[in-house]
């Protein structure tokens, strides 16, 4: 079948190729199906003329990624996609379907939907589809029909992640995507983003990885990663690499595995981690060995300056080693970039006040102050939203990192003036502004500018 995965465009400052469509076109063609990548944040297409585009491709069947953060966009191009192509099976999948499948596909109106890691129940659902068979006993499927949606159990996750094909990279190639890469800022182009690892033992109440990924920590080997690599390198002409893992560096001997690897076939790479790393898994060999293979920043989930809302929230962090292995880091030549919460359960106007001066007095080159987001999945989604939602609809265009969810003591007003305290206090000092400037690229000032204002408004 010819199958178009298409993912929508959102609000987000940054445009990376989708990994897991990569993953899903590449599954697809082991089974013998044609599909075509639609990106609609590539080019910033809105919903209409994505659906025009996605019927230029003459689908057969059309998947539709959706992320929590983008539901709105996702719900305006399924209608759109409904409407140029009304005879053509639609599947929706992604992380906010696998967290919340039965609301969403009613939501949507959409008939088919695949939770969880899709790629053998997604080429199985579209097998099936191409043979005009039914679904029963395939694992990971939800289905409407009349109103009702019903889901079959979820199959195991995939163990041996050395066995899934590479992504489809001729179908996101990064030379082909803007200079735009997670966290904008980046030292060489073109950027390639890549998984090692699945998974996450820990249990912080704000996300939703063990939701979608497990709780249970798998890792790809490191010649199968350096493969990739060294084909992004070869047929890509990639020059960096960001590592998207929630939890590289969980066991030592996998990153140093993986360094030593890069090391060992002497690729002229650099790379960073802009979806952070637990910084108590560090050490100082380590990190020494990580500044050898390329990499030259590291990201952190700090969250809070507070230790009780880091508490409060399990995060199990102790802050005086975040310091010291934010100052490990430094000593090594490789740039610290902090991320940070602002407003999760517990917080007051005193524990913000905890966070900015905590990111003021260790030596972070970037931080990032986010707005609580009570993602689907998380805990604090279930308490905060399902549990105390009394079965009102929900409001997914208010789940950003810009717009306010107050609990507690803090109201939207304040939350908002408080992030943006946070941000000019941190950033409004010569080392900051200086590591801003060196590192910006003419081709990022629009969309840098462009998140000033998300903070100012």
């Amino acid at each position: 079948m010819r199958v178009v995965l298409a993912a929508p465009n959102s609000r987000a400052h940054t445009i990376t190729p989708p990994l897991g469509l990569g993953y899903l076109a590449a599954s697809l063609r082991q089974h013998g199906h044609e599909p075509a990548i639609l990106d609609l944040a590539k080019r910033r297409q809105d919903a209409a003329s994505g659906a025009r585009a996605v019927r230029e491709l003459r689908p057969e069947l059309v998947g539709v990624s959706i992320l929590s953060t983008a539901y709105e966009p996702a719900r305006e191009l399924i209608a759109a996609i409904k409407r140029e192509l009304p005879g053509v099976p639609l599947v929706a999948g992604g992380p906010h379907i696998t967290a919340m499948p039965r609301d969403a596909l009613a939501d949507l109106d959409v008939s088919l939907g695949v939770v969880g890691e899709a790629e053998a129940a997604f080429p199985d659902l579209v097998d099936r589809v191409a043979a005009g068979a039914g679904l029963d006993g395939l694992p990971s499927i939800c289905r409407q029909e009349g109103g009702e949606v019903s889901c079959s159990e979820r199959a195991a996750f995939p163990q041996d992640l050395d066995a899934l094909p590479f992504p489809a990279w001729d179908l996101i190639d990064p030379r082909t995507y803007p200079d735009l890469p997670h966290q904008l800022l980046h030292q060489k182009f073109p950027v390639a983003p890549v998984m090692t690892s699945r998974g996450c033992p820990f249990d912080c109440n704000f996300c939703a990885s063990t939701t979608l990924w497990g709780r249970g920590w798998r890792t790809r080997s490191s010649g199968n990663v350096v493969d990739e690599i060294e084909l992004l390198v070869r047929e890509y002409q990639v020059k960096e690499i960001h590592f998207e893992d929630d939890n590289f560096t969980l066991k030592a001997s996998h990153a140093a595995a993986v360094c030593e690897e890069i090391i060992r076939r002497q690729l002229d790479i650099v790379w960073c981690t802009p979806n952070g790393v637990r910084i108590d898994s560090l050490s100082e060999d380590l990190v020494r060995l990580m500044k050898r293979s390329g990499c030259y920043g590291l990201a952190f989930g700090i969250e809070s300056g507070s230790q009780a809302v880091l508490d409060r929230n399990k995060k199990k962090l102790d802050l005086d080693r975040v310091a010291a292995g934010i100052e490990m880091v430094k000593r090594h030549g490789i740039e610290a970039h902090g991320f940070f919460i602002i407003g999760l359960p517990g917080e007051t106007v005193a524990t913000i006040r905890e966070t900015i001066d905590f990111a003021r007095r260790v030596p972070l080159d970037r931080a990032n102050f986010a707005l609580l987001a009570p993602l689907p999945g998380s805990d604090i989604f279930q308490e905060y939203v399902l549990d105390r939602g009394n079965g009102q609809k929900i409001d997914y265009s208010a789940f950003n990192y810009f717009t306010p969810f107050p609990l507690g003591e803090l109201d939207a007003a304040m939350l908002n003036k408080w992030q943006r305290r946070a941000v000019y206090s941190f950033y409004l000092r010569p080392r900051p502004l200086l590591n801003l400037a060196r590192h910006a690229r003419p081709g990022q000032v629009k969309e840098i500018f462009k998140a000033l204002i998300h903070y100012s408004t």
